[in-house]
């Protein structure tokens, strides 16, 4: 019996590490991502910015779009590895549109489960979408896929989340 709560004690203490690790790494490119937003020329600039570091930094992001909002459309601005999909969707309409319209980011744990995903080219896998916004509306969304299930923490969100607020802040009318 002794030995048995001594060996739970003990239980894979590197998992201990790899998650402070991993969390360490993540506010490190938090940090620079934030950085790289500011310091960017333009928001366009801030966007193709944070998607390719983003897309660096973060193996198991298949694909990073952005769509940029043109009226009452999202036209795609930059796009890293992304599957065949349309160039622009409404904003009012579809899961982009309905992501959109959100005020935090939104997971979908499981693409093959929700047909409508296929529209825009994603029908496996998982996808992570955050709205830009400012007082001004929407200007901005961005989508993260990955190729496997469930693959996005919450700690993933919350990354999404801060990276949308620091674009928000880059916007002119902001």
């Amino acid at each position: 019996m002794i030995m048995a709560s001594m060996s739970a004690r003990e239980d894979k203490p590197w998992k201990t590490d790899l998650a402070r690790i991993s969390a360490q790494r993540r506010e490190q490119v938090q940090s620079q991502l934030e950085a790289a937003i500011a310091k960017a020329a333009s928001f366009e600039d801030a966007l193709r910015q944070a998607v390719e570091m983003m897309k660096l930094k973060f193996a198991r992001f298949t694909s990073i779009t952005t769509y940029v909002a043109d009226g009452e459309n999202l036209a795609v601005h930059t796009a890293l590895d992304r599957p065949e999909g349309p160039e622009r969707v409404r904003s009012d309409e579809g899961p982009l549109g309905a992501a959109a319209h959100k005020e935090t980011p939104t997971v979908v744990d499981d693409l093959a489960s929700n047909k409508e995903w296929a529209d825009v080219g994603l029908s496996v896998g998982s996808a992570l979408v955050a709205p830009v916004r400012t007082d001004a509306g929407l200007w901005a969304i961005l989508e993260i896929w990955s190729d496997f299930r469930a693959a996005f923490t919450p700690k993933d969100v919350q990354l999404l989340g801060k990276v949308a607020a620091a674009l928000a802040r880059k916007t002119p009318s902001a």
